[in-house]
């Protein structure tokens, strides 16, 4: 019996998107196709991982807003880990704090989306 490409492709949750040292309009736009190819590969659950992020700008927080608009839109949840510093400051300001979800490690992802 052959397998159909569906059920050969399964995604595991949460899946882990790692963003690089910074985030602005030179690298926003790639990050936000990329996450929307994961959430058109099934990708309902989805953690943008900030540990190495030092820099953002009013353009890479609208494409975390984006992505979150998207991911809801989809029936998924985003949530964010590891922000520190001056990506935490601009979260904090611009209120996606109030929109995406933090999460220190991935056992308090699971709760969240409960």
């Amino acid at each position: 019996m052959q397998q159909t490409a569906d059920a050969l492709w399964e995604v595991t949750e949460p899946e882990i998107f790692g963003l690089d040292h910074y985030l602005s309009s030179a690298n926003a736009p790639d990050v936000e196709e990329d996450v929307r190819l994961c959430i058109k590969s099934g990708s309902r659950m989805m953690v943008l991982d900030c540990s190495v992020l030092s820099y953002m700008t009013g353009a890479g927080a609208r494409a975390i807003l984006n992505i979150a608009r998207t991911m809801r839109d989809a029936g998924g949840n985003l949530f964010v880990k590891g922000l520190k510093g001056q990506p935490r400051d601009i979260f904090s300001a611009c209120g996606l704090d109030l929109i995406v979800p933090s999460a220190d490690n991935l056992e308090n992802v699971s709760a969240l989306s409960a």
